[in-house]
């Protein structure tokens, strides 16, 4: 786990948001109107970095499995596997689909909450040396 969060502060600066590739098909619902003066706490934030870190995991490990299939009926199992392991990486940190995505955009959208973001990375970071 101490590797997790030593590329957490490197991961959400690169760009954090290239993990939500898996999501799209769980939230096709979302609603799209983003408060940009959103609120978070600095749990939700974390929250939200953890399952970040995990999806991007998951996401690796799908593009690696991938390039190894060749039938179309074993990437869609795969998908569907994957899209399962995120909703159990949501239900870790008690997250939706919707807060997930709604918490990223309003991040990406907003310089303070990405400074507190980055801030809570750090710290994670340092808690688990």
């Amino acid at each position: 786990m101490q590797n997790n969060y030593n590329w957490i502060k490197h991961f959400i600066l690169v760009g954090f948001l290239s993990a939500i590739c898996l999501v799209p098909a769980m939230a096709q619902d979302q609603k799209s109107t983003i408060d940009s003066k959103a609120s978070y706490s600095d749990n939700e934030l974390k929250s939200f970095i953890i399952a970040n870190v995990g999806i991007y995991q998951l996401q690796q490990q799908m593009t690696a499995q991938m390039q190894n299939m060749e039938s179309e009926q074993q990437k869609e199992a795969l998908i569907q596997t994957a899209n399962q392991q995120v909703e159990q990486v949501f239900h870790k940190v008690g997250l939706t689909a919707d807060e997930y995505n709604a918490m990223g955009q309003a991040i990406q959208s907003d310089t303070q909450l990405q400074e507190r973001v980055n801030s809570i990375a750090s710290d994670l970071s340092q808690q688990e040396q």
